[in-house]
This record gives structure tokens, C-alpha cells and sequence, in this order.
């Protein structure tokens, strides 16, 4: 399983997921809109995303430098 989060500056992107079980791997792709997903996510997947804006707020903090 994995669960990766793209964004933009504005907090804009989409986070991808797969979870693999007996049954078979199923991957998601969920939006994201201003660091806010219109889907419910998984805890693998609002860390991935919580990871990604903390990213983002470090780079536009080194901008303003």
C-alpha cells in the first residue's frame, strides 16, 4: 500500500493511493482543492497529504527569504 499527495503553491492537487488485499490492489485518485478533499481519506492518505502542505508552507517560508 502507498499513498501519495501532489500539490501546487495554492494547496491544489491529488492524492494517490493503493491498497492491496487478498482480493486484489485497488488504487485511488482523490482532488484536492486548497488542502481539502470532497472524499473521505484514509489515515495513509490525510498523512501523505498533511506531509505534502507541510512541504509546501517550508518552500513558499524559503521564497520569501
Amino acid at each position: 500500500s502507498f499513498a501519495l499527495a501532489t500539490l501546487d503553491l495554492e494547496d491544489n492537487g491529488v492524492v494517490i493511493s493503493s491498497f492491496f488485499t487478498k482480493q486484489g490492489n485497488r488504487v485511488y485518485a482523490k482532488p484536492i482543492i486548497k488542502g481539502k478533499s470532497e472524499f473521505s481519506l484514509s489515515k495513509e492518505e490525510q498523512e501523505a497529504l498533511e506531509k505534502a502542505m507541510k512541504r509546501i508552507r517550508e518552500l513558499k517560508t524559503r521564497k520569501r527569504k
